[in-house]
């Protein structure tokens, strides 16, 4: 079972929000019969690291106006029957989420960022979201999220076929770190990887695609473009007969990781160094070296 995905890395155009939208709505319209079109993050209503000063982009979502832009793009996608997934701001009184939401002709469904970077200030989301849709099931994650390996297994126990990273990482972080995590996830969790960033200049693009084994099927470069990939679900179930993961987990041993780590877990994990006895009426014994190994 074979599906088209169309990945738009384009920027948001802050000058002219109007063309933005009509740009989005045109890239909708010439790529409706494929599967799925990804969006960037926030590449609805702009992005904080860009749009600054910061409070201004968060005005500008007073009195509902995300709400509306959100609704306008959903019954464009509705009437030409298109399938989007794509990042947006949404505004619930002075606390902001960042979603990435998808849209077809029967559904809009929403997943909010749970991993929040220490830069930002959005508020983060409480569940992790898998949706059926005609393009399979898509695990939804966004950015900074790829940095937790149980989030995607998490998704991919749910039944997520294809885990869809939306993003704006920075060209500060170098693009092998981020594909090195992509390409992780897909061959630990054994599902497809799509991952759309923005572009330069401020961003890194290189959006790409993973398949089952963790190999890189499509690439973006740095600039604005538009990407389509082909993949096939029947490597999927190929790739886990022959590689049988989920069947000799064994989760009592992995219980440790949903708990809740403690403060000085997560100031540092290295031990101590153990402090000396003093032994009264004892010759001094000679001072070591400390070791830093």
């Amino acid at each position: 079972m074979k599906r088209r995905i169309i990945l738009a890395q384009i920027n948001y155009d802050a000058a002219d929000t109007g063309r933005h939208i009509e740009r989005i709505k045109g890239i909708i319209a010439e790529h409706r019969s494929s599967d799925l079109i990804v969006f960037p993050e926030l590449i609805l209503h702009g992005h904080a690291s860009v749009e600054k000063p910061e409070g201004f982009l968060f005005r500008r979502t007073e009195g509902g106006s995300e709400q509306h832009l959100s609704a306008e793009i959903a019954q464009f996608v509705k009437d030409l029957d298109a399938r989007v997934l794509l990042g947006q701001i949404q505004r619930k009184g002075d606390m902001f989420y960042n979603l990435s939401t998808y849209m077809d002709f029967a559904t809009v469904q929403s997943y909010a960022k749970t991993h929040v970077h220490w830069t930002e200030r959005y508020i983060p989301g409480r569940e992790l979201k898998v949706i059926s849709t005609p393009a399979g099931r898509l695990g939804l994650t966004i950015c900074f999220d790829a940095a937790f390996p149980e989030i995607a297994r998490v998704l991919a126990l749910r039944g997520a076929e294809i885990i869809v990273n939306i993003a704006a990482v920075p060209r500060t972080f170098a693009v092998k770190y981020m594909w090195r995590r992509l390409a992780a996830t897909a061959l630990d969790n054994q599902v497809y990887v799509v991952y759309v960033n923005r572009p330069g200049p401020y961003f890194a693009g290189h959006s790409a695609v993973f398949d089952p084994r963790g190999d890189l099927l499509a690439q973006a470069g740095e600039g604005e473009e538009i990407l389509q990939q082909e993949i096939d679900f029947d490597e999927i179930a190929r790739w886990r007969e022959e590689e049988m993961i989920y069947r000799h987990r064994r989760p009592l041993l992995y219980r440790e990781i949903g708990r809740e780590t403690s403060k000085r877990a997560r100031v540092s994990t290295l031990p101590r160094p153990r402090r000396r006895t003093v032994v009264e009426q004892a010759e001094p014994l000679p001072r070591r070296e400390e070791s830093h190994g």
